[in-house]
């Protein structure tokens, strides 16, 4: 296994002034200097293999520090250094709203199609970060084909939010939102060729944090109406892995639209798990009767096996419990046998006579109903429950 701790340089005179930087080759401020340090400190007891950075001296500088303390040097890749703003480069958001009005907020909303003036395409950039970040991990792994190992990258909030929605597969107007703070650390995997996020825009170490192991960078959060558009995004990629379950006729990207969802949203409760201010995985509940039926359990492919999904179940059902909720209900597919595994390993068990369940709290079609069953766990007694709800008008998931 290949781990990659993905690093955002420390901060320059600029990154203090919140201007925008790019091309520009600052140094490291006597703040970014210090701030270098104590990610030096934090990995001063880790094994690191080998420690790449930009070319840029913000990257380099912030690498060399802990290249220092494990006595390696430092290899530069020009692929990852951050995009060019061009004639933003110096300048302030306030300040750049100002000279180019309504620019700024068309290219952070698709940057992908609005071009920075004289700046370099995000295509471009993208497409240029993505070999950078394929050529590591390809010499990473021939370095040692055989064994375990660990490499320090230090690149640009840019590289950094392009490397990451590529591999968790995000349509590229949103790898944008994907937050980086200065020094902040991505922590990934690479098994058997398939990447995967561990951690987002961690930056415990800078608060006393001795390892990432004690983070914790993700957390559970309610969502609202406002966060349709959020929750709409992970069930559609996510939902991509039913596809040989569902048929050839199955189409995630159609699979539910965004209108469904909040008309379902007026009657459940959704929790999501959050990291770097992005919803990677959601789970919801829909009080019915003296029980709650949990809905749309998904997690983003990149953040699975986190146990991001059993962090949501214990959520919900401590929810559902409080609520006075006897009982939890799931439907899925019977030859889904991940998530029958997932809440079977969670204190779930089959339900008999799934067919009358189904008939009675879920409105789906025969042929559907035919091919799934249900699966149930008691919840703690309370004396009284809160209401009632309507009957879901979805799919068991």
């Amino acid at each position: 296994m290949l781990k990659i701790t993905l690093a955002r340089h420390a901060e320059t005179v600029w990154n203090e002034q919140l201007r925008y930087i790019g091309r520009t080759d600052l140094s490291l401020s006597p703040l970014g200097r210090a701030n270098a340090g104590l990610l030096a400190a934090y990995l001063k007891d880790t094994k690191v293999d080998a420690i790449y950075a930009s070319d840029m001296h913000r990257a380099a500088q912030t690498a060399g520090e802990t290249a220092r303390t494990h006595n390696l040097a430092v290899q530069h890749e020009p692929l990852l250094n951050e995009i060019d703003f061009g004639a933003w480069e110096g300048l302030t958001h306030e300040e750049i709203i100002l000279a180019y009005p309504g620019t700024v907020e068309e290219w952070a909303a698709d940057p992908f199609n609005i071009p920075i003036p004289a700046g370099e395409p995000w295509p471009v950039f993208a497409a240029r970060v993505w070999r950078g970040w394929k050529k590591i991990v390809a010499a990473a792994l021939a370095a040692r084909p055989k064994t375990d190992s660990h490499i320090l990258i230090v690149t640009h909030a840019g590289c950094i939010k392009t490397i990451l929605g590529r591999i968790m597969d995000l349509d590229s107007e949103m790898w944008w939102r994907l937050h980086q703070d200065k020094g902040a650390l991505n922590h990934l995997a690479i098994d058997n060729g398939i990447a995967r996020v561990l951690f987002i825009n961690d930056t415990g170490y800078r608060q006393g944090a001795v390892g990432a192991d004690e983070a914790q960078p993700y957390t559970i959060e309610r969502c609202g109406r406002e966060d349709v558009l959020k929750i709409h995004f992970v069930i559609r990629k996510a939902a991509a892995g039913y596809a040989a379950i569902m048929g050839p006729g199955f189409d995630a990207e159609t699979y539910m639209s965004p209108a469904q969802l909040g008309a379902e949203m007026d009657r459940m409760t959704f929790y999501a798990a959050v990291n770097g201010g992005f919803v990677v995985g959601v789970m919801g509940f829909e009080p019915v009767d003296n029980l709650a039926l949990i809905r749309h359990a998904y997690v983003l492919p990149a953040c699975q096996r986190l146990g991001l999904g059993g962090r949501l179940l214990r959520h919900i059902e401590a929810e559902a419990a409080k609520d006075g909720r006897r009982r939890l209900l799931v439907g899925t597919y019977t030859d889904n046998a991940a998530a029958i595994g997932f809440y079977e390993k969670n204190g779930f068990s089959i339900a008999g006579d799934p067919q009358a369940l189904l008939t009675e709290y879920w409105d789906i079609p025969q042929r559907q109903a035919c091919g799934s069953l249900v699966l149930e766990k008691a919840l703690p007694a309370k004396k009284s429950f809160a209401g009632s709800g309507q009957a879901s008008n979805q799919s068991p998931a």
